[in-house]
C-alpha cells in the first residue's frame, strides 16, 4: 500500500512533475493548514484624500476637514506629503465615532 506524501514533500516537488492526484492533495493540505492556522489578518483599507475618506465613512467632506483640523484624525493618517494624505479608513471611522460619543456626553452634561 502506497503512503501519501506529506505537505513538505509535495511543496518540494515541481508542479510539472506532479500527478493530478498529488496536485489535488497539495491543494487540500494547503486549505487544511490555512484553516488550522491562526485567524486571518485584518485587511486594512486605505483612503487617498479627504474626498475618498468621506465617501468610505459616509459623511460630508466638511466634517472630515473639521475633524482633521481639530486633530481627531491624526492617528489615522498613514502618510502625508504636502497636500496628499493617506488615511487608514477603519481607524479614522473609530476615531470619528469616539469623538462623536464624547461630544454627545459633553452636551448632555451641559443641559
Amino acid at each position: 500500500m502506497e503512503t501519501k506524501p506529506t505537505l513538505s514533500q509535495l511543496l518540494a516537488k515541481p508542479i510539472w512533475q506532479m500527478t493530478g492526484e498529488e496536485f489535488l492533495q497539495l491543494n487540500e493540505l494547503g486549505r487544511e493548514n490555512a484553516t488550522a492556522g491562526e485567524e486571518p489578518k485584518e485587511v486594512i483599507e486605505y483612503a487617498h484624500g479627504i474626498t475618498e475618506l468621506s465617501q468610505k465613512i459616509g459623511c460630508c467632506q466638511s466634517t472630515i476637514y473639521m475633524l482633521k483640523k481639530e486633530g481627531v484624525l491624526d492617528d489615522a493618517i498613514v502618510s502625508q506629503v504636502g497636500r496628499k494624505i493617506i488615511f487608514n479608513v477603519g481607524k479614522a471611522r473609530a476615531l470619528a465615532d469616539e469623538y462623536q460619543r464624547t461630544q454627545r456626553e459633553i452636551r448632555r452634561e451641559n443641559l
